[in-house]
């Protein structure tokens, strides 16, 4: 049985890898380009179509994945002139990919369904190692139908956890980098003090490593930190939608909005 086409969207930091697995295993995938040309153009080397724009892509693929920076950009590559969702047949899928929030999954699912297009909300865990490596965490929310069709697609980037109807794998995500970011957070601030009493910050992280303050964050800190002012910058927009979506319930997250007081502007990788 053929494979579907995927038609992907966002070849950035994750996308880029994400792209490449399915391509390694066997997936048709059609593209367009978006800020660089070289991602796109080292990709098409290894099977990628190009095409114009994200209409085409839709109208190209079975399963159409986005994974841009966010609800904007979600919005203009599935809703835009040259969007996807109305080039899509019916019976495709999209699975959005981006950390947005939980009920703009539920408004794009409703508007998709009156096409006969399926929604599922999928964010992923794991940064660019795990998406190189095929070891994401795939959040996903939606139809166990439209998963049954995408499931072998995602299996090839990683693992998946069904969190239930759509918008709740937007939920974990929101929950899974509120942990994650605010554990980031915490780390630069402890290493910050123990390097003003002159520990040896080497030994601090195996003692981390060993002891009750273990997490990705702290086995990974030195892969993670060149990237950690990127992080920052999207990491306000994440503990955003997590503060929102906690509002919306009527939950406080009096940590989360600490860290919305610190100025992120000023952080220098090198000296956390």
């Amino acid at each position: 049985m053929d494979k579907p086409t995927v038609g992907f969207i966002g070849l950035g930091e994750m996308g880029e890898p994400m792209a490449r697995r399915l391509l390694q295993h066997g997936f048709p995938v059609v593209s367009c380009a978006n800020r660089t040309r070289a991602t796109i153009e080292a990709l098409t080397k290894v099977g990628l179509v190009e095409v114009a724009d994200p209409a085409e892509v839709g109208a190209r693929a079975d399963i159409v994945m986005t994974i841009v920076v966010d609800q904007a950009q979600t919005d203009t590559v599935l809703r835009g002139t040259k969007g996807a969702l109305a080039s899509l047949r019916p019976g495709s899928v999209i699975v959005v990919m981006s950390t947005l929030a939980p009920g703009y999954c539920q408004d794009l699912a409703r508007e998709a369904a009156t096409r006969d297009v399926a929604v599922l909300d999928c964010p992923v865990s794991g940064a660019r190692m795990a998406a190189e490596q095929g070891t994401l965490a795939l959040m996903v929310g939606g139809d166990a139908a439209a998963l049954a069709t995408c499931r072998a697609a995602l299996e090839a980037m990683g693992t998946i956890f069904n969190c239930g109807d759509v918008g709740m794998g937007m939920v974990a995500k929101l929950a899974n980098n509120a942990v994650s970011i605010g554990t980031g957070a915490l780390l630069i601030e402890a290493r910050k003090m123990a390097r003003a009493y002159g520990m040896d910050l080497d030994v601090l992280l195996e003692i981390m490593c060993q002891g009750t303050a273990n997490s990705f964050v702290v086995q990974n800190f030195e892969a993670l930190r060149p990237l950690m002012a990127h992080m920052a910058t999207l990491g306000g927009k994440d503990i955003g939608l997590a503060v929102a979506a906690a509002q919306a319930q009527g939950v406080a997250m009096p940590m989360l909005r600490a860290w919305q007081t610190i100025d992120w502007s000023t952080f220098k990788p090198d000296e956390a």
